[in-house]
């Protein structure tokens, strides 16, 4: 009885510590800062930049726009072109990481935004590269 009151305890207090430090779907605990969070925001949108960097094109129809991120208020928080030539499957699953953990972020730490409609971007194909069609 002894052995297995002390198996118990153990068990108790291993899981006690593994839920004090346990992460989230986005790799968050209960300690991660909003400074921690925002550098984690930072990474996937970094790697969103190297993903649409190649913006070649053939003609118009390669170009694209994709909306991702959450403003508090609501709509995609950014705007982003790029050429049809680049890996989409890997752009979306990044795209879709960033609108998330921007979510989570703005629900966990409060945060607000200017709920202002953002100008939706055109994408043209001028010189073999996209470029945003001017107004």
């Amino acid at each position: 009885m002894k052995k297995y009151i002390i198996v118990l305890c153990f068990a108790l207090g291993l899981n006690a510590l593994m839920s004090c430090s346990a992460e989230d779907d986005f790799g968050f605990d209960k300690n991660t800062t909003l400074e921690e969070a925002m550098g984690m925001l930072e990474e996937i949108q970094s790697d969103i930049q190297g993903i649409v960097s190649d913006k070649s094109c053939d003609g118009s129809g390669d170009c694209k726009v994709l909306a991702y991120g959450k403003k508090a208020c609501g709509g995609p928080s950014t705007y982003v072109i790029y050429g049809s030539k680049i890996d989409e499957a890997l752009l979306e699953k990044k795209s879709n990481e960033y609108t998330a953990l921007q979510d989570e972020m703005n629900k966990r730490y409060g945060l607000i935004s200017d709920c202002s409609l953002m100008y939706i971007p055109e994408a043209t194909c001028v010189d073999g590269k996209c470029v945003i069609v001017e107004l």
